[in-house]
């Protein structure tokens, strides 16, 4: 009997030598997930399980330079003399930019995992804009990071974006300065195509294939999305009007909002049917009726063209209840990956948009969400490796 033990014993101490990163790295998985569901480690991000058996990750302000100008950046990172895998992570639309405090969490949970984390401001972004500029800012932080030679292993690079953020981000994996040195890309809660986006936001209603189905939008984020881009209406009358109008819309002003639509142009006033519209059908209709500048910047920011051209390993995390951006996208963006070894896709109804989804759900429903989810963070942890 004492022998079959020692046997026993012997076995096991022979797979944890030989698996010993792999069982730490799933160890490393299960305790960043647990952290990441709990609402209460936004706030203080450094209280989670992770904390417990991981150090304190520095943070280091940086100054990045492109074109004569300089935006800020904030690397995140564990101060132990070595080269780590690093990645670029990118904040969406919204106003504190990169100090909000999920992503502040998330990028201090990456630290604590191993991975050096660089997180710019985007100009754009911060002012509710998809702009052409974000993408570039994101090239050159993806520059500054791997020359960062001391903290840096410049061979285990990635980019990793959220929501409306993921679109620049995968634009920038795909620049031809620095595509064949990306190896991996995460999106999570992005889009595909921003026409899809629009039918959703206005209609509730999504459909890819087998899946179809309705959601109620986020009508606060419609409006907000619209009132950022109007400067892509030719018109500066139809700007300037549209801008109320949807301002008025925002808060629920609709009688204001209409006493301001006889000043819109016939362009305008398609645009801003497009808005209000509730028949899915139509959306496409009134898209060909709005401004060939606004029609060429939905092209500009849709992922049909790049994806095929990402040489990187594809990551894709999508919430099943997103409010802002349906899953069937990130389905699209999957199916458009030429190599299918190249690509990881995950529905999580664990999660909302970026955020964990606050309804109840089945434990036959949560369970396997609940892997899903957690082989996703595997699979970003181990590109470490």
């Amino acid at each position: 009997m004492v022998r079959y033990w020692r046997w026993i014993l012997f076995i096991v101490l022979s797979l944890a030598v030989v698996f010993h990163p792999q069982i730490r790295l799933g160890g490393l998985a299960a305790l960043f997930l647990w952290d990441l569901l709990q609402e209460q480690s936004v706030q203080k991000a450094d209280d989670g399980l992770l904390a417990w058996v991981t150090s304190s990750p520095s943070v280091k302000a940086v100054q990045i330079r492109r074109d004569g100008r300089t935006f800020p950046a904030d690397l995140y990172y564990i101060n132990e003399g070595r080269e780590r895998a690093a990645l670029v992570l990118t904040h969406g639309i919204i106003e504190t930019g990169k100090d909000d405090s999920r992503l502040v969490r998330l990028a201090r949970s990456l630290a604590r995992c191993g991975f050096a984390v660089l997180v710019p401001e985007l100009r754009g972004m911060k002012s509710f804009r998809i702009l052409p500029s974000d993408t570039e800012d994101i090239v050159e932080s993806f520059r500054a990071l791997a020359g960062m030679r001391e903290t840096v292993d410049a061979t285990k690079l990635g980019l990793f974006g959220f929501s409306y953020g993921a679109g620049p981000t995968l634009m920038a994996a795909t620049d031809p300065s620095i595509r064949e040195r990306v190896k991996f890309a995460v999106s999570f809660g992005g889009y595909y195509d921003p026409v899809n986006v629009i039918r959703f936001i206005t209609t509730g209603t999504y459909e890819y294939g087998d899946e179809k189905g309705f959601l109620q939008p986020e009508v606060y984020g419609k409006w907000i999305f619209f009132i950022n881009n109007a400067d892509y209406v030719e018109s500066e009358t139809d700007r300037r009007v549209l801008r109320r109008v949807f301002t008025f819309e925002s808060k629920n002003q609709k009688q204001e909002a209409e006493k301001l639509l006889p000043e819109l142009t016939p362009r305008g006033r398609h645009l801003y049917d497009l808005l209000n519209t509730r028949d899915p059908a139509q959306v496409d209709n009134l898209i060909r009726q709005t401004d060939a500048t606004f029609r060429s910047y939905l092209h500009k920011v849709s992922m049909a063209p790049v994806i095929p051209k990402l040489k990187a390993y594809l990551i894709i995390g999508h919430g099943s209840t997103d409010p802002l951006s349906p899953y069937t996208e990130s389905l699209r963006m999957a199916d458009a990956v030429p190599d299918k070894s190249r690509v990881h896709l995950a529905i999580i109804r664990l999660f909302s948009h970026v955020d964990p989804n606050k309804k109840r759900f089945s434990v036959t429903e949560s369970v396997p969400s609940l892997a899903r989810f957690y082989l996703l963070v595997y699979d970003l942890l181990r590109q470490q490796y």
